[in-house]
């Protein structure tokens, strides 16, 4: 049977079978190291910072085009400042479990002589360890409205007040 035969529904006067779903999707459930994976890079400290880096000017800008109201703009901040404290509890959430896995391990390879692997280990810990005071310092800053809570709300207000200004430039530029 050549490449392209399937899509053929006769073949020399005879019927052909029709491509069945088998043919072009993959139904096995995915391994669970993959799995983990997508997970771990979802949790991460290098995800509050990507959450952070997104364009909060353009979105304050779309809203308010649509409804130029402050307390819209006070509580599309809210649920922005909601979402970050969100990723920062997963992260938290992350790195404490990791903290655990990587004492287990730890423990048990020292137990069973694994010098080197213990040393890689410990080093791991010590990079988590640096990344969950990261979190905990980014979580201190969102507290006091600092840092990352800081950049997020100046970006979405000069956003939402570029959209005031144009809507009033459109009414100013308007024919009477």
């Amino acid at each position: 049977m050549g490449l392209f035969d399937f899509l053929k529904f006769k073949k020399n006067g005879e019927s052909v079978n029709k491509p069945t779903e088998d043919q072009f999707v993959d139904n096995t459930e995915p391994q669970d190291g993959i799995a983990n994976e997508v997970n771990v890079l979802n949790h991460t400290l290098q995800n509050i910072y990507d959450y952070a880096t997104v364009d909060f000017e353009q979105r304050g800008y779309q809203d308010a085009l649509i409804n130029p109201d402050s307390s819209y703009k006070t509580e599309n901040i809210s649920l922005l400042i909601e979402d970050l404290n969100i990723k920062i509890r997963q992260a938290k959430n992350h790195y404490t479990t990791l903290l655990k896995k990587l004492d287990f391990h730890i423990t048990s390879r020292k137990d069973a002589g694994l010098i080197d692997t213990v040393k890689e280990l410990e080093t791991k810990k010590s990079i988590t360890n640096q990344h969950y005071d990261e979190v905990i310092k980014i979580e201190n800053e969102t507290t006091d409205e600092k840092g990352l809570v800081a950049r997020l709300k100046l970006s979405y207000n000069r956003g939402f007040n570029r959209g005031l200004a144009s809507i009033s430039t459109d009414l100013l530029t308007t024919q009477l």
